[in-house]
């Protein structure tokens, strides 16, 4: 049996960049979760935890506006201007 897929199929893979002591702090906590059993213990977990932390609590947004935010509206089908000629023998 594998590992329980963690990330939303929607997940994007990106690149970031962390100081040594970035790297201490993201592996304190992984290692404080995991001890506890808290889950969502992997590097991307905890940096998404974090930056909802600031969106909720620093930023002032709600999970319902995270939402509105990302939210697509559906795009009426653009008209076509095409010309249709008749066919000359």
């Amino acid at each position: 049996m594998g590992r329980r897929k963690r990330l939303p199929d929607d997940a994007e893979p990106i690149t970031i960049y962390l100081t040594p002591e970035d790297q201490m702090i993201l592996q304190t906590i992984r290692l404080r979760r995991k001890k506890r059993s808290a889950g969502r213990e992997s590097p991307s977990e905890i940096v998404s935890d974090g930056l909802r932390t600031i969106f909720t609590d620093h930023e002032h947004l709600t999970h319902d506006r995270i939402a509105e935010l990302l939210k697509v509206e559906d795009a009426e089908t653009p008209t076509r201007k095409i010309k249709i000629f008749p066919k000359t023998p």
